[in-house]
């Protein structure tokens, strides 16, 4: 804004100075030489006014109406921010300081040497308070477990019970099959079963018969064991009955499609009326209680990391919010190619506002200093690999180097360089120079 302002003081002088000097020029053509010479007849046998003028003050002029040179000297030429050749026209005369004046009022520039409009700052002390050092990290959100439940029969689908995004618990149905032709095979295994069991029973009371009468010598040993024969022949059948039974009663259970565990259903990949096949996937379910953030940590770093540090995850997409958490797991093992350790960080969010597939950033508090100087990160300037802020001196500021410790967030740590009241700028840095005059707005 600056370097526009003093190009368009340059124009205009220069368009200015020279509409002057073309004026005065086109003057003097157009003026008659023989009323010149008269005028000059006329003033030379009066000598009242050469003595007007030697009675007047020095540098005033009552045929321009100009104001007293002694009124346009607190102008300091050489503190205005305009470029050097324009300077030297001023101080040879060839701009005249009225105008200048009128210029320098005209950009904001105040004419008693201050070199310019003072620059516009906000400003805050240095002040002590307590900061985290952090170690900061990015990662993805993913849910605490992933469950991926498959039909175990081949059927048609009859009916869905829960749908996508829906909570369920362990053992909560999730769709049903057409269970039609199991129930039929069902029922009738259920029917044999019970005939088996009738002549298993039967059986068992011939044995029982038999051995009352085996001991009273009343049967031959033949009819005895053709009798036990028959009975461990109904017990056989009537074990192959109830298994079959069994078979068939967990596969009609096995029509009601089930949860494995608590979570969300976050796929559902059948719609009623396909037709399934044995292990085919039919629906995901994640835990999302707790979410867990996986990052890689740097080797050096990661001998820093303890389990069960507390951890802040943040994201952009949700302005404002701080998750917490911890560290839950470190990888003991150093992968070879990237030079990182896995460190997973759990999180609990009971809002359900942090959701799998998010990129996050993973701040691990790994230490804290209590009762430090600490400035706004804004104010610092860097140069040359230097840090410096601006001080407040009355109403001028003065560079500082400073020495940094921790960030955290908006503050920085200052090792050396302030001290605490000190007040130093902190909108405004840039642009500002050594010794330049300020006016604080807030």
């Amino acid at each position: 804004m600056r370097k526009l302002l003093i190009f368009m003081l340059a124009v205009f002088l220069a368009l200015t100075f020279g509409c002057r000097k073309s004026d005065q020029a086109g003057s003097e053509g157009q003026s008659d030489p023989h009323q010149v010479g008269q005028q000059s007849d006329k003033r030379s046998p009066d000598h009242g006014g050469s003595q007007k003028r030697e009675g007047q003050k020095p540098g005033s002029d009552s045929r321009e109406g100009g104001k007293p040179e002694a009124e346009l000297e607190d102008i300091d030429v050489d503190k205005l921010d305009i470029p050097d050749r324009m300077k030297e026209a001023i101080k040879s005369g060839q701009i005249p300081k009225e105008q200048v004046r009128e210029m320098l009022a005209r950009m904001g520039q105040g004419g008693s040497g201050g070199g310019g409009t003072a620059a516009l700052v906000n400003v805050e002390p240095v002040e002590r308070k307590s900061l985290n050092s952090y170690l900061v990290l990015n990662g993805i959100v993913e849910p605490e477990r992933t469950v991926e439940i498959f039909s175990r029969l081949s059927a048609y689908v009859k009916q869905i019970v829960k749908e996508e995004g829906a909570f369920v618990r362990e053992n909560d149905e999730l769709a049903l099959l057409d269970d039609k032709e199991i129930r039929i095979s069902y029922q009738q295994a259920k029917i044999q079963l019970e005939q088996a069991k009738l002549s298993l029973e039967e059986a068992e009371a011939n044995l029982n018969r038999s051995q009352e009468l085996i001991k009273k010598d009343l049967i031959s040993e033949q009819e005895f064991q053709t009798t036990e024969a028959a009975y461990k022949q109904r017990q056989l059948d009537y074990e192959n009955r109830q298994e079959s039974f069994k078979d068939l009663e967990l596969q009609l259970n096995w029509t009601r499609i089930r949860s494995l565990s608590d979570g969300y259903i976050t796929e559902r990949l059948v719609e009623v009326g396909d037709r399934v096949n044995a292990n085919q996937q039919v629906y995901t379910i994640e835990d999302f209680s707790p979410l867990l953030v996986r990052v890689f940590v740097p080797t050096s770093d990661s001998i820093k990391l303890k389990t069960d540090m507390l951890t802040e995850v943040t994201t952009e997409i949700i302005e404002g919010t701080i998750f917490q958490g911890r560290v839950k797991l470190i990888n003991p093992r150093v992968d070879v190619q990237s030079g990182t350790v896995k460190v997973t960080v759990e999180v609990f969010d009971e809002t359900l506002m942090l959701k799998p597939g998010m990129f996050v950033e993973a701040r691990i508090v790994i230490g804290k200093k209590e009762d430090v100087l600490v400035i706004p990160r804004k104010s610092i300037l860097f140069k040359q690999n230097k840090t410096y802020v601006f001080v407040m001196d009355r109403n001028q500021v003065s560079q500082r180097e400073i020495v940094l410790g921790i960030t955290e967030e908006d503050h920085v740590e200052i090792l050396s360089g302030l001290e605490q009241g000190e007040v130093i700028v902190t909108v405004g840095v840039e642009g500002l120079e050594d010794g330049e005059r300020v006016e604080v707005v807030r």
